[in-house]
Order: C-alpha cells, then sequence, then structure tokens
C-alpha cells in the first residue's frame, strides 16, 4: 500500500460519521474515532494492500526427510471484503517438502500477511498456497482454514452458536492422492486436542 494521509483519511471518515450518520463528534467516546479508525485500518486490517509476502527463510532438506510437515493452528484475523467486518479463526498449513524446508515462524507470517487485506476466506486460501508453492516447491500442500465471520454473526441472519465457515485449497500430491489429504486430516484432527501446550 502506499503512504497514507492520515489526516485525510480521518477527514473523509468524520464526513461520513458526523454528515451521513449524523453522529455527533463532540461525544468524548466518539471525538476521536476518526483518527483511531484512519490508523486502524491503514496499520492493521489494510497494511499488506498490494504487498506480496517475501520472507521465506528455507533450509536445504539435506536429510530428504518426506512426511507431511503442518504448522497448526495459526490465529488470524481479516476484513470481509463483502462488508469490512472482521472475521477470525486459525489456519493449518500442511506440505510434503521436495528440496526446501521452510522455518516454523514464517507459515504463521505468511498467514498473518494475507489476512491484512480484505478478504473472502476462499481467496485468502489461495493466495497463501500461490505464494507457498511458488517460493518452497513443496511435492504438495494444503491449507485449511476456519473462521467465525462477524458479519454473519452480528448482522443478516445472526448466529452466535459458533457458526463458521471451512475452507480448504490443495495442492500437488495432496490432491491427487486422497489418503494423503486422509492423512493431513487426521493431523489437523489430532491438533485440536487441547494438550495444553
Amino acid at each position: 500500500m502506499t503512504d497514507i494521509d492520515y489526516n485525510y483519511a480521518e477527514h473523509l471518515i468524520r464526513q461520513l460519521l458526523a454528515g451521513v450518520f449524523e453522529l455527533d463528534l463532540s461525544d468524548p467516546n466518539l471525538e476521536d474515532t476518526p483518527r483511531r479508525m484512519a490508523r486502524m485500518y491503514g496499520k492493521e486490517f489494510l497494511k499488506n494492500v498490494g504487498v506480496e509476502f517475501t520472507d521465506f527463510q528455507s533450509s536445504p532438506n539435506t536429510y530428504r526427510y518426506d512426511q507431511i510437515i503442518m504448522s497448526d493452528k495459526i490465529f488470524f484475523t481479516s476484513m470481509c471484503a463483502h462488508h469490512f467486518l472482521p472475521f477470525s479463526g486459525h489456519a493449518w498449513v500442511l506440505y510434503m517438502p521436495d528440496k526446501k524446508l521452510v522455518g516454523a515462524s514464517k507459515m504463521p507470517r505468511m498467514v498473518e500477511h494475507y489476512a491484512a487485506r480484505p478478504q473472502l476466506q476462499e481467496h485468502l486460501g489461495h493466495e497463501i498456497m500461490q505464494v507457498f508453492v511458488a517460493a518452497i516447491e513443496p511435492f504438495g500442500a494444503m491449507i485449511l482454514m476456519r473462521a467465525i465471520h462477524a458479519c454473519v454473526k452480528c448482522r443478516g441472519v445472526k448466529q452466535t452458536g459458533g457458526c463458521g465457515l471451512t475452507t480448504s485449497v490443495v495442492h500437488g500430491n495432496f490432491r491427487e492422492d486422497p489418503s494423503l489429504e486422509l492423512k493431513g486430516l487426521s493431523l489437523v484432527k489430532i491438533s485440536l486436542i487441547d494438550e495444553g501446550v
């Protein structure tokens, strides 16, 4: 994202809140809201618009590790592109390495990076998969995401009982071999057991 003029963003938000929705911005609880909103969107929810993730530190797969590697329960929050309300949940990134092993912190960083832009959950998984496969070149990969969407929870259908959305993206041998995908899903299931770690 290009440099943001936060004063201008604050001015536009102020016009929206006071001019369109007729909120009294002299209220002590609202007077700083335009400034807070401008910085929240610019520095958090939308900070990676137009910026690709390149921080992949990998090491050679010297010992030819050939089993599934999984980074599990990666917490993320993103902004729904349809209503600009947040959705939050967890992601699981699994891969079968070929020549490269990726650093353990890089998969969470990658998920967090692509979550910081307006998203559909389905597209978020595909974006992550594309950049991961291009950088690491695994034999296969799978991404599973489950999130609760505020646009479902607090508006419209108003589902408050944990109704969420689960999406998956599979690539390479995870897509070609259904038994491998099932093995990956069994690892995800194991990771859901709260072992207190």
